[in-house]
């Protein structure tokens, strides 16, 4: 597989435990940071195809609709999945068109739809 690397930015370590374990399974290269900055230090020299982003962060409820605009802004070529409890745990009503992203995931993720995702974009 020669487009398979994956940076996972999720402030959840057992979330970034569980998709790195299941994603490096399917075959896919995984790099899992814990913060948006260091996610965002972390693209230039790693390359990923796919970032899968998580919405909320303990600095700033609304850190990955930031970071999504940034990462877009630098790297538009890179596909970004924003996976998020959001709405289930805090009933914001929001639509796709409202985040820089290609995708919009809910926790809990369904794995076997995320991979087949993930290889349409790769």
């Amino acid at each position: 597989m020669a487009n398979n690397r994956i940076l996972i930015i999720d402030d959840d370590q057992d979330i970034l435990e569980t998709m790195q374990a299941l994603l490096e399974y399917e075959g896919f290269e995984i790099r899992s940071v814990d913060n948006v900055e260091e996610g965002m230090d972390v693209i230039g020299d790693y390359s990923p195809n796919v970032i899968l982003l998580d919405i909320m962060f303990p600095e700033k409820k609304t850190r990955g609709f930031e970071a999504a605009g940034e990462i877009k802004e630098k790297y538009p070529q890179i596909p970004i999945f924003v996976i998020t409890a959001i709405n289930r745990e805090y009933a914001f009503d929001f639509a796709k068109d409202d985040i820089k992203a290609e995708e919009f995931i809910n926790k809990p993720v369904d794995y076997e739809k995320l991979v087949k995702l993930i290889r349409q974009y790769t």
